[in-house]
């Protein structure tokens, strides 16, 4: 399976906000995540890393 996890990283560190992550859109400082289930979630900020080894999204809250 290719599903990963996200996620939100601010000056508080890093949370977990999503798992099985499998579509991730980027556009005018918001990121839309979508999990396998079909559950979608939107943050403000920016895509900041993605680790295709560990399954691992980033974005910079």
């Amino acid at each position: 399976m290719c599903e990963s996890n996200v996620y939100l990283r601010d000056e508080e560190g890093e949370r977990l906000v999503m798992e099985d992550a499998v579509t991730v859109e980027s556009e005018r400082g918001r990121v839309k995540v979508t999990d396998l289930l079909g559950e979608q979630k939107e943050f403000e900020g920016t895509l900041e890393e993605i680790t295709f080894l560990e399954h691992k999204v980033v974005i910079r809250g």
